[in-house]
């Protein structure tokens, strides 16, 4: 077996760990030598001398300095350059380096800018100063000056619109990157820019505020979506495909409906949730129609994406836009909510890792980056200044941009206090910003306990006047109604599978309360929700799970699961076009269940599909009509209302829920999940506000006696004390 040198890292002031492959005895010290250049250090100890071991901690008698390079050298295995590791989690690192300034990155004080980066690890930092953000060499490099907890700074007579890079030189060579806490940046963000945020702003924006749509986070209903997806089919936008697009009013498709932002308003939804308008690596800038991708693979996080600018080439053009973006929904009444994902960077080289190597990401024992994410690079958000990078970055967005609300990608990969520092942070700004993220368990890449997931989100408490903590994703009701996200002909409550998905369900209509799952929450920290932009669209799961099932039948089941969702305590989430019919078809009766990088075509939302008596319009009639009348009687909504009784009477999953609320107001929901119409004998007269195929704020009809509940649907009775909303 080839022999391999896998680390040496500086665990301690006076220890460093190697790791080597395979195990191998080292049978005296004479075997392993430390050397400063040429300079070789006088060794204490090895431990596990004599042992068969894949790893040892060498003591050296002088202390390590954690700016300069060292090498080991082990005799068979060669040599190996010695990179600070486990030192960063030491006390001595962190009462010395840990920088709790607000002034990293680049600010402007009159004609000058001073430029702070933390670099404790680098023995040299040069600042690069361009005239440019994509071509053309640096007309200026300048040695920066270290100071206090690592930080080193530079001022310079310089202001808007310079581009910078530093150059680190640390123990792994000398790299050129891009500052972190750069608030824009150049052509697919290879260098940061120095940004005056007033020269950003739009008409209007100093006086702009964040929406006052929500009252609680039981109000929100969110449409997820794609810039590009939006825009791209809009054959009348001039913005196909950029921020700007979320600003045209009055637009239609050839069979004269409303389309875009006007579509939205009509619609009610209350926010619109972006997929990532960060910097991100894997569509080029220049060039951005050769390719298509989600965005999950941040560059510059500080920074929105130039692609969707209309001039990627400068900074200050995709800030302005970005808010010009945020004011048009604003304006029309609805909230924004911005995709954050923090847990991996695009590449395990980032500009983190350029300037501290080691410190931001986790790694193995044997020096390989951890990757429970999936993406090869978890980051470690419990080291103190990555920590702090995600507090000042997400408090930085929701200040500037007037967010009002962040969605957390893999939250799990997060811990809980620097959750909770993201949560102050954010709320101290905009205490009705909604939070929420996926709060999947994930796995050991830090204990269980310590993971800001499902089962431990209720540890994370509201600050200060915040409407709300942080909810989590429930993918219990998810797969209850629909089946498997994992297993393609998996059917759930809607489609088939009856009285077994219940219980998963009724676990999502308590808002995440209930017996039999591995976690809850309190206060309705959910977001129920069928689909979302990754898995099968809900219409294409349909058709796999029920392809014997009839387009009506399917049709019928759709509106049943939407039904629920929107009876449901908790945020009520879908996928942009859930509500048309949304599908991503490959042929042959596949469909595209990843479409991450997949074409505009598969991706883009079919604004041509709603026309007077199409399915597709008649079912986002049909979600307009439940969004009305969830926003009309609170008793939905309202945190505090009881699930009264909650039961099947039938074995095939016939179910009765009864809600009440405080005031004296109750609501009846009758749900048939069978092929066959049902019928149901009331005890008095109740508001019929949904029959199953329309629903809406007015009262459909006062029924009392037998009333009939159509095959895959769902019946919503109120009294008159829950018409108070």
């Amino acid at each position: 077996m080839t022999k391999m040198f896998n680390l040496a890292g500086i665990v301690d002031s006076h220890k460093i760990q190697y790791n080597i492959s395979p195990e191998n005895i080292i049978s005296n010290a004479d075997q392993i030598k430390v050397f400063e250049g040429n300079r070789e250090l006088s060794i204490l100890s090895i431990t596990g001398i004599g042992t068969k071991t894949d790893s040892a901690i060498i003591e050296v008698e002088e202390p390590l300095d954690i700016s300069k390079s060292y090498r080991v050298i082990i005799e068979g295995y060669g040599e190996k350059t010695i990179v600070p590791t486990d030192i960063f989690d030491s006390e001595y690192f962190i009462q010395n380096y840990t920088y709790d300034g607000n002034d990293l990155g680049a600010v402007i004080d009159g004609e000058n800018t001073t430029f702070k980066v933390w670099a404790p690890t680098a023995s040299k930092v040069v600042l690069n100063l361009f005239t440019s953000g994509h071509e053309g060499d640096a007309y200026k490099s300048v040695d920066m000056v270290k100071g206090d907890k690592g930080v080193w700074s530079y001022t310079e007579a310089c202001g808007h619109g310079t581009y910078y890079t530093y150059t680190v030189t640390t123990s792994v060579g000398t790299q050129e990157a891009v500052d972190p806490y750069a608030k824009s940046v150049g052509l697919n963000g290879e260098r940061g820019m120095v940004v005056d945020l007033s020269k950003t702003n739009p008409d209007g924006w100093a006086d702009h505020s964040f929406t006052n749509c929500i009252k609680n986070y039981s109000d929100a209903i969110i449409w997820e979506v794609h810039v590009r997806d939006f825009s791209n089919k809009i054959a009348g936008s001039k913005y196909k495909g950029k921020y700007l697009a979320f600003t045209e009013r009055g637009l239609v498709n050839e069979h004269g409906m409303a389309i875009g932002i006007d579509y939205l308003v009509d619609l009610g939804i209350t926010h619109v949730h972006l997929l990532p308008v960060y910097d991100y690596a894997t569509v080029d800038e220049a060039n951005p129609d050769s390719e298509f991708n989600w965005g999950y693979d941040p560059k510059n996080y500080d920074s929105p994406e130039g692609s969707y600018s209309t001039d990627p080439y400068n900074g200050e053009v995709r800030i302005r836009e970005y808010k010009e973006m945020v004011m048009a929904l604003h304006n029309a009444g609805i909230a924004v909510i911005m995709d954050m994902v923090y847990n991996h960077t695009y590449s395990a080289n980032s500009s983190f890792n350029r300037i501290v190597p080691y410190y931001y990401y986790r790694f193995t024992e044997s020096g390989e980056n951890c990757s429970e994410s999936g993406c090869g690079n978890d980051t470690a958000s419990e080291r103190y200044m990555y920590g702090k990078f995600m507090v000042d970055s997400t408090g930085y967005w929701v200040k500037e941009y007037k967010l009002d609300g962040l969605r957390f990608d893999l939250m799990g990969m997060h811990d809980l206090a620097t959750m909770q520092r993201v949560e102050s942070a954010v709320h101290s700004v905009n205490p009705k910003a909604i939070i929420y993220g996926e709060g999947w368990d994930m796995g050991k890449t830090i204990d269980g306990s310590a993971q800001a997931n499902q089962a431990q989100i209720s540890k994370i408490l509201p600050t200060g006047d915040a409407i709300g903590g942080i909810a989590v994703f429930n993918d219990v009701i998810r797969d209850g109604l629909k089946g498997s996200v994992f297993i393609d002909d998996s059917q759930g409550y809607i489609s088939g599978d009856g009285a077994e998905s219940f219980p998963a369900v009724l676990f999502g209509i308590k808002g995440g309360s209930g017996e039999n799952e591995s976690w809850k929450v309190d206060n309705a920290m959910v977001v129920n929700y069928m689909s979302a932009h990754d898995n099968n669209t809900l219409w294409d799961k349909l058709a796999m799970s029920n392809a014997e099932d009839s387009v009506e039948t399917r049709f019928a089941m759709n509106r049943l699961g939407a039904t629920i969702l929107m009876i449901s305590k908790g945020m009520v989430f879908f996928q942009a076009g859930e509500e048309m019919l949304r599908s991503k078809p490959l042929g042959n009766g596949e469909f595209d269940e990843n479409s991450y990088k997949s074409s505009d075509e598969i991706n883009n939302i079919r604004w041509d599909a709603l026309k007077a008596g199409s399915m597709e319009q008649e079912m986002s009639k049909f979600y307009k009509g439940l969004i009305k009348m969830r926003q009309t009687y609170s008793i939905f909504t309202d945190n505090n209302t009881e699930i009264s009784g909650a039961t099947i009477t039938e074995l095939d999953g016939r179910a009765y829920v009864n809600i009440e609320n405080r005031i004296g107001g109750k609501a009846l929901v009758i749900i048939n999940p069978t092929a066959e119409t049902m019928t149901y004998d009331l005890d008095c007269s109740w508001n019929m506000i949904c029959n199953g195929t329309e629903a809406g704020a007015e009262v459909i009809e006062v029924v009392n006696g037998k009333i009939e509940i159509p095959y895959y649907s769902a019946v919503v009775l109120v009294n008159n004390q829950a018409l108070t909303s």
